[in-house]
């Protein structure tokens, strides 16, 4: 039965600092207190630690920052926060920090908590992501040795987005590595309590 979930309600705040000015989302008027502030709690955080985490003590450091909302229905509201770190003369860095949270309970969730726990989720994963390395011809900086249960992920409608940060797959001029993977392949790993099995079907 499909259940209609009504998607949350958002606007977008500044967080300022030295150096720092940082757009991100805010969630309103969902109809569950506590996981409307168990969410802004979240993003709050982790656009404060996205901002410390491309400080450098030695020079300064200018960082501007937005995010992208990646899913916004059934329950599910995925997003991605981005910082961008000017330092002056060296090339500037960006991190992308991504956030999946169930809306019902407010609960963000790591990428291992989406699946089965028998890790055969890692093994489906990563053989798509070394096919589409192979097939798009991604320059790799080492081996690719698979993804890690806490890997960087988002989700956008029917398809489940792995990414790397810059410096950890590929050399910096290739850019961010997105790997997107259809929910449907995923299928026989996805528990029925996860908010995956919401997005394996189409209307």
């Amino acid at each position: 039965m499909l259940l209609i979930k009504r998607p949350v309600d958002i606007i977008t705040r500044i967080y300022r600092a030295r150096d720092i000015s940082m757009l991100y989302p805010q969630v309103m008027g969902h109809e569950s207190v506590n996981a409307n502030t168990r969410m802004n709690v979240t993003i709050r955080n982790q656009t404060t630690s996205l901002a410390k985490a491309l400080v450098q003590p030695d020079m300064r450091t200018v960082i501007d920052g937005s995010y992208e909302i990646k899913n916004n229905q059934r329950g599910i509201l995925s997003l991605s926060l981005i910082g961008l770190a000017d330092f002056g003369g060296a090339h500037p860095m960006t991190m992308v920090k991504s956030l999946t949270m169930d809306t019902s309970t407010g609960e963000n969730l790591a990428l291992h908590q989406l699946f089965m726990q028998d890790e055969q989720y890692k093994k489906i994963i990563n053989a798509e992501i070394l096919r589409q390395i192979k097939a798009r011809e991604i320059p790799l900086l080492d081996s690719f040795n698979g993804i890690s249960p806490e890997q960087d992920y988002y989700v956008s409608d029917q398809v489940l987005v792995i990414y790397f940060q810059l410096y950890e797959l590929s050399p910096y001029a290739a850019g961010f590595p997105y790997f997107p993977i259809p929910i449907f392949m995923l299928s026989s790993v996805i528990p029925e309590n996860s908010i995956l099995s919401r997005m394996n079907y189409f209307i």
